[in-house]
């Protein structure tokens, strides 16, 4: 099976010259080939008719009417013009970074914030053989003031997520009805003031943090079901996968900037202000996104005619989306391309979430590292995840732009391969035995190879349903999100011994999570736009049937 798939892709890379070469009809790859947007569909009907017969039919789809007859280009402005999308990206961008920092933060501070309830000089089993010393003096226990087990550690790290996962579906319904504008710069203002009040609220209880980490997470769940809204009705789809590979590389910066920083600030000025400093930027971000953006081309005072009309033509053709379309939401939870791709998508949540939750902690604890190393080796998988970021949506759409592959093979090779590099790192750093170098390294291939996912899974929602994107994301990210406060608990309940050993099993579900997304993904996940998607009963001539024999 492998063979074969192999030999198919890079039959399918011919595909460029695609009238010279022909496939049979009742074999389509994982890969996809046999999409009708590489083929003249006029040619492959009589091909299919003369081959095959008439007794049976199977549907060949077409191009959209407003694509087919040429490629669409955009005039140039005039003047000295930056593009209004490419502001829309940087400022979607820093949203999720500073999204990002406001989130993670404790991620690192709780290093320092807390004692664990241990025996003293515990030594660990099952790979370090090396006592590790967990007690503190009574100025350092005075510096961590509180003295929580750690899952009452994973617990304040994951209650963010029990409030992220109800208000995602909400968010995409708030920013489609209500505009991006609103919706991102208000949730944003609110995230950043609740920060700032977490150092009172962390001396009061627990509970009443675990209760603003809840709250925090609400008003989060909006932001990345905003951005998504916001693409399917800004990003051309030649230009889709580095937008929204933009947008997400805030993610990468929200944990490779946030983490060394506020092991930094932490060392320097204490746990405290790194919630003062974080609260304040995001403050400044806040102002400035409701300042600036604007919800449609169609809306933006300062947008060039001939920007407008590209984003439109390129996107909607002559149908313009409203904001007050309705919802199929039926037609979305029976469309299987839709779940392969929430399945990719919740896979790279997990294993994003076990690494940038966890690892802090795994260096800490295992390796004994101060909080300023914990921080910047905690940061590595997300440099190294923001550069393939950056440098796999530009290849992707490259390949798309000369119309070298399908778009679904790009997508399905950008989170296939990733994922399943992952997860093998992740079994072999389940078996090192304390070596912390090596372990750095795969905790670094594990997390960065990752960014290659922006021009995977993370386009698809797009690419099968432009005008409900941001819906079809935030049902996903809902999901996500539920793992999110899942991760946590469950590795908090594996290292409850606080044996080296327990940290296998956190990495093997990992591991298996992350090759279960990836094989979903693989054979159901798609690039045509569905029905559902259209906003209308699918036009005549745009779909066909062919009469073949099977």
């Amino acid at each position: 099976m492998s063979i074969t798939m192999v030999v198919f892709t890079c039959l399918e890379f011919a595909l460029s010259n695609r009238k010279q070469i022909r496939f049979p009809v009742d074999y389509i790859s994982p890969l996809g080939i046999l999409n009708s947007e590489f083929f003249d569909t006029k040619s492959t009907q009589n091909h299919l008719s003369t081959v095959a017969g008439n007794k049976s039919s199977c549907k060949v789809n077409k191009m959209p009417a407003h694509l087919k007859s040429k490629r669409i280009l955009e005039e140039e402005s005039p003047g000295c013009y930056i593009k209004a999308r490419y502001v829309l990206a940087m400022m979607t961008a820093l949203g999720t970074l500073n999204a990002y920092s406001l989130r993670n933060g404790i991620n690192i501070a709780i290093v320092n914030m807390t004692v664990s309830r241990l025996p003293n000089n515990l030594t660990t089993t099952g790979g370090c053989t090396r006592q590790i010393n967990v007690t503190r003096t009574d100025d350092k226990l005075k510096d961590a003031d509180f003295e929580w087990s750690i899952t009452e550690q994973t617990l304040v790290m994951g209650s963010f997520y029990y409030g992220y996962c109800v208000t995602n579906i909400p968010g995409a319904w708030m920013a489609k009805r209500y505009g991006i504008r609103i919706v991102l710069g208000v949730s944003s203002l609110l995230c950043a003031l609740l920060t700032l009040l977490v150092p009172l609220v962390a001396q009061s209880s627990l509970a009443l943090l675990v209760a603003l980490r809840i709250t925090f997470g609400a008003l989060q769940g909006v932001t990345f079901p905003t951005a998504w809204v916001a693409w399917g009705y800004w990003a051309p789809p030649l230009e889709r996968s580095r937008l929204v590979t933009i947008t997400l590389s805030g993610l990468s910066m929200g944990y490779f900037v946030v983490y060394p920083v506020v092991g930094g600030i932490v060392s320097s000025f204490g746990w405290e202000a790194s919630f003062y400093i974080t609260g304040a930027i995001g403050i400044v971000f806040a102002v400035v996104w409701l300042s600036i953006i604007h919800d449609t081309p169609a809306e933006h005072p300062r947008i060039s005619r001939q920007e407008r009309d590209y984003i439109e033509q390129s996107i909607h053709g002559d149908k313009i989306p409203s904001k007050k379309e309705a919802i199929p939401w039926l037609e979305m939870a029976k469309s299987v391309p839709v779940w392969a791709t929430i399945a990719s998508h919740l896979a790279d949540s997990y294993l994003t979430l076990t690494l940038g939750i966890m690892a802090p902690t795994y260096i800490a604890r295992v390796y004994g590292l101060d909080i300023k190393s914990v921080g910047f080796l905690a940061a590595l998988p997300f440099l190294i995840r923001l550069v393939l970021n950056l440098v796999g949506s530009s290849i992707a759409d490259m390949i798309l732009t000369k119309r070298l592959a399908r778009i679904v093979t790009v997508r399905k090779l950008a989170s296939v391969l990733p994922l399943t590099i992952s997860s093998i790192s992740l079994v072999i750093l389940a078996y090192l035995n304390c070596n912390i170098w090596p372990a750095v390294a795969l905790i670094s291939v594990s997390g960065g190879i990752l960014g290659l996912t922006t021009s995977g899974h993370a386009c698809s929602f797009v690419d099968i349903s432009p005008s409900f994107g941001g819906i079809t994301y935030s049902i996903s990210n809902t999901l996500a999100s539920v793992i999110g406060f899942i991760a946590p608990q469950v590795a908090g309940a594996f290292l409850s011994d606080n044996l080296v050993s327990s940290w296998k099993k956190v990495f093997w579900l990992a591991a298996a999570i992350g090759a279960f997304g990836a094989v979903i993904f693989l054979f159901f996940a798609s690039d045509r736009i569905q029905s559902w998607a259209k906003g209308e009963k699918t036009k005549e001539g745009e779909t066909q049937e062919i009469k073949v024999l099977i």
